[in-house]
């Protein structure tokens, strides 16, 4: 994140401005309110519980005395002095901290992991506040999210909301993103980079916003208060899903005009130059490798390829858990192919390795092969594809190992004939055995193999990017 390219941030706060309503609720590691003395967050230290303010600098939240995963968020103060501190005091669910930026702005890691051999849910809350009519809100969130698959939650109102789906929910105010059910064109998916959703409800309905670029929602919103907040976890699931970078919160209780919105947009996109117009979208597809699962401080691949480039790009991460190469193909005009916009001079999809949950399920070389192209010429004609050779699963020398390498074998020697332009990445050359230092578990990576992936596909892509 250290390295992420933008325009030069300015070195004093952007408040936020004075619009038709005050906010009700405001947390962020940038100072956001001009009458706020107080402290930014509480952080408390891995190794000896010890607990410590963090204040803010002449605009940012000072991280100098956090380490790499040295320690966790406790609380986030509410900058409005109504005094609705999301806190968490479990140490297992603290979202993570660290001296990580994105352009100066630091971030609370809301880095959940859903692998089965470290499952922990990052989240915090607030019951007593903000209360929130669900007919006349606003609420903006900067974040970057981890990936865009449907169970990344951001916030709930209630606390305990029990309906979360972004596009559909009618009970509750709470934001999610959402690529894995049934997708429509028309949606604006949350980008893996630092952006600006809005979120707002009014007697129009409910229009959802990503730096400025709005969808109005058909249902109608419910009315009636929501008291309280929470950021990172669905608690009705024995879902893990929050992996998101959280740098501020900000809620009206108040149905801001359009043009208010966009003063409120501008001053959060200048705490971190957030990237509002781009000369490529990049979409990445795939399974859980792709989605980022292994990883911490939510530093998967995709991002260390995005902070490694000094192009303008919008990117999109599809991966979800799980998913099949067989499924990508079915479903890759509804969930890939639908994203082409031919704003950008560059469309480009990155099938990110993705096979290896076919041939755990015993599918064959021939099948899979079926199946890449099926994926690639599902693909928009204007869309330029990337494919990889699939690593190992473990070190196992079974059917389904020497499938995996019979279709290496022939993606590597006709993957030109897919579509006009693939290009080929050899992920599989990167791991030739299996081994601690880049696997979390047999089948995902830890931040040595993710930091592989983003250099293996870095050349390419920059080749590639307008």
């Amino acid at each position: 994140m250290v390295g992420y390219h933008g325009p030069t941030v300015p070195a004093v706060p952007t408040y936020l401005p004075s619009v038709s309503a005050s906010p009700s609720f405001a947390i962020g590691t940038s100072k956001l309110i001009s009458a706020y003395a107080g402290p930014a967050a509480r952080v408390q230290r891995i190794s000896d519980d010890v607990e410590a303010d963090l204040s803010f600098g002449s605009k940012f939240m000072d991280v100098s005395s956090i380490g790499m995963g040295t320690h966790q968020y406790k609380t986030l103060y509410d900058q409005t002095g109504n005094t609705n501190h999301p806190t968490m005091a479990t140490k297992v669910n603290q979202p993570s901290a660290s001296n990580l930026t994105y352009r100066g702005c630091p971030a609370i890691h809301f880095d959940s992991s859903d692998l089965a051999i470290d499952v922990r849910a990052k989240w915090m809350s607030c019951a007593t506040g903000p209360i929130t009519e669900k007919s006349a809100f606003t609420q903006f969130l900067l974040i970057v999210p981890a990936h865009s698959f449907n169970d990344n939650y951001y916030t709930a109102q209630p606390p305990g909301a029990t309906t979360l789906s972004l596009f559909t929910q009618t009970t509750n105010v709470g934001v999610r993103g959402n690529n894995s059910s049934p997708f429509n064109s028309t949606r604006k998916m949350p980008r893996n980079q630092p952006i600006v959703l809005r979120w707002r409800g009014g007697s129009t309905g409910k229009q959802f916003a990503v730096n400025g670029s709005t969808q109005l929602i058909s249902t109608a919103p419910v009315a009636g208060p929501e008291t309280g907040i929470m950021f990172g976890h669905h608690p009705s699931t024995a879902s893990y899903d929050g992996k998101f970078d959280l740098m501020a919160c900000v809620i009206y209780n108040a149905t801001l005009s359009d043009a208010d919105c966009l003063l409120v947009e501008t001053a959060l996109y200048a705490q971190c130059s957030v990237l509002t117009t781009a000369s490529n979208l990049v979409i990445f597809d795939g399974d859980s490798r792709t989605q980022g699962a292994g990883r911490t401080l939510n530093e998967t691949w995709e991002k260390k390829l995005l902070d490694g480039t000094g192009k303008t790009i919008h990117a999109i991460n599809m991966g979800v858990g799980g998913q099949t190469l067989s499924t990508m193909a079915a479903n890759v005009a509804a969930r890939v192919t639908a994203l082409y916009d031919a704003a950008y001079t560059k469309n480009i999809v990155v099938n990110g390795a993705a096979a290896i949950n076919d041939f755990t399920a015993n599918r064959t070389a021939a099948q899979a092969q079926t199946d890449m192209q099926t994926w690639a010429t599902g693909l928009h004609a204007n869309q330029i594809a990337v494919v990889a050779t699939c690593p190992l699963r473990d070190t196992s020398t079974a059917p389904q190992n020497q499938a995996r390498i019979d279709y290496n074998t022939w993606l590597k020697a006709n993957y030109a004939s897919l579509k006009a332009g693939t290009v080929l990445v050899d992920i599989d050359a990167l791991f030739p055995t299996w081994n601690s230092t880049d696997y979390i578990d047999i089948v995902h990576f830890k931040d040595a193999g993710q930091t592989k992936w983003a250099a293996a596909f870095q050349p390419v892509l920059e080749a590639l990017l307008a």
